[in-house]
């Protein structure tokens, strides 16, 4: 392009600027689409790993070439949602503004630019294809020695739905729904009526005015059809209590605080190089169930990477279900390492001491809790701090939260001086111990040795990095989909971004186009 100079008169000095090309300038020479690309973009990495898949294997459908238009290839719009998403944009409107002003984009499309309809339908019409890309791209990394999967974790988070919190509609609240609609619209015709009404006085309202309560009501009486339909929904199944509207499958989620409906987000990090190696979603609010699905996710993973050696594989305390550990405990491929609620319970109570915010009033005191109860097998008695014996008083174990357990106490709570240290309850302490407590209590009696303490410690490190980048950095803190195989598929494919950044942010481009063009 050509460039001039402009001089700026200053008293005695004279300034100059670079300037731009004239818009009504004629340009002779055009440049080629290459030429706007730098050699060591990134984009260009993109272009050539998408040109070394196979979409028909991947589970990605490819229309057929029939009469009338012909479609988009369907690598051009892979090609679209990998960058995008890797430039932090999701929004098939945005997605398609972005393909007539990006350079970047432009070089990668040829200059091609489809409607956000054509964008939007490719994202929902190939859930197992965004889904596969992810696990295809792992055997990319391992080609590039950077997974080990000796040291792994997992980890949960909340992220939200495409469900607006008065979207919700519960059944004790149904019926209140349904008669403030009413009432609304009847005060909207009464103001129109009254309008109306006055035929040879001047109208109270313009005819903008009544356009809009037109509008209002129009847009209530829809809502009225929607909350009677709901309703019936209630009616025929007695066993729903909510109902998410724009999202059926999401719940109601807790994170730090906030209560909204979304999704359970789990992952599972490689130790190596924090490359994500397992993702999945579900609509639990809690990890608690979540051990053996990711366990089998690593598994298939493994096998498919064709990995052999013993993984270690770290959870926190919130996966903490007896179960769980007694199913996976044993396991042959992958060892389970697991902080214990009692210890996360300490650990957390050692916090609030340091912070001063010890209730004085919290029962049972120090000293008498839990863990200062001694069990003695051959008897099946507890004895407490201060010497009394507790027996069992039920006859077969009572399932009492996620386990069956025994329940022991003892009549001497009635004249024990430090009862009201102890218990607040009428007919004195019960213990509640497992009937695993054996197995369980061995279980977390080798967590606690030196070399497993080191491992469960670098937890936060390996999985919470990934997190962090994808809700803190990206903003990838809700869901463009809707409904939980969408959002399995979606929340995947972001995986698979992330992993594609790491890399390279780790491996220099040549090395990555070496690795390609010897696949």
């Amino acid at each position: 392009m050509v460039k001039y100079c402009i001089d700026i008169y200053l008293g005695e000095d004279t300034m100059h600027y670079i300037m731009g090309t004239p818009r009504d300038q004629l340009v002779i020479f055009n440049s080629y689409l290459d030429e706007i690309i730098p050699k060591d973009s990134p984009v260009r990495f993109i272009d050539l790993y998408i040109e070394s898949l196979d979409l028909i294997k991947l589970g990605f459908k490819v229309p057929k070439l029939l009469t009338g238009a012909p479609p988009y290839e369907p690598t051009l719009l892979l090609r679209i949602y990998i960058y995008c998403y890797f430039e932090k944009v999701r929004s098939s409107r945005k997605i398609e503004k972005e393909c007539r002003r990006n350079q970047e984009l432009i070089w990668l499309t040829c200059n091609l630019a489809p409607d956000f309809k054509t964008i939007a339908d490719f994202r929902k019409n190939n859930k197992k294809g965004l889904k596969n890309i992810f696990k295809e791209f792992l055997l990319l990394c391992k080609k590039l020695n950077l997974l080990s999967l000796k040291l792994t974790a997992i980890d949960g988070t909340k992220i939200r739905a495409q469900n607006a919190n008065n979207e919700v509609y519960k059944r004790n609240t149904i019926d209140d729904r349904k008669d403030h609609i009413e009432e609304k619209i009847e005060e909207y015709i009464n103001i129109l009526n009254k309008n109306d009404a006055e035929e040879n006085e001047e109208l109270e309202l313009s005819k903008e005015e009544t356009g809009k309560i037109l509008k209002k009501v129009c847009k209530l009486k829809k809502l009225h059809n929607k909350v009677e339909i709901i309703k019936g929904l209630f009616e025929s199944d007695e066993s729903l209590e909510k109902y998410f509207a724009t999202d059926s499958d999401s719940r109601f989620q807790s994170d730090k605080g906030q209560v909204a409906p979304g999704y359970n987000a789990q992952i599972c990090s490689d130790n190596k190089n924090k490359i994500i190696v397992a993702a999945d979603v579900t609509n639990e609010s809690n990890d608690c169930n979540q051990m053996s699905p990711m366990l089998n996710k690593l598994k298939d993973i493994k096998k498919e990477l064709e990995i052999e050696e013993k993984t270690s594989m770290i959870m926190d305390a919130g996966y903490h279900n007896e179960n769980e550990i007694m199913k996976n405990k044993d396991d042959d491929d992958v060892d389970i390492l697991l902080q214990s609620r009692l210890e996360a319970k300490k650990e957390n109570k050692r916090r609030k001491f340091e912070k001063k915010r010890v209730n004085k009033n919290k029962v049972p005191k120090e000293g008498f809790e839990l863990e200062h109860f001694k069990y003695d097998k051959e008897k099946d008695v507890c004895i407490c701090p201060l010497g009394h014996i507790l027996e069992r008083i039920n006859k077969k174990p009572k399932l009492t939260g996620l386990s069956y357990k025994n329940i022991y106490g003892t009549k001497a709570c009635k004249n024990c001086v430090n009862r009201n240290d102890c218990t607040k309850n009428k007919n004195g302490r019960k213990i509640c111990l497992s009937v695993n407590k054996e197995q369980m209590d061995n279980y977390f009696e080798l967590m606690k040795t030196e070399e497993n303490r080191k491992k469960l410690i670098k937890r936060k490190e390996i999985v919470e990095h990934p997190f962090g980048t994808i809700k803190r950095n990206w903003g990838f803190n809700y869901f463009m989909q809707r409904g939980l195989k969408k959002v399995k598929a979606e929340f995947t494919f972001i995986c698979f971004i992330y992993n594609l950044k790491r890399i390279l942010n780790l491996v220099p481009l040549k090395d990555l186009y070496k690795v390609l063009e010897n696949a």
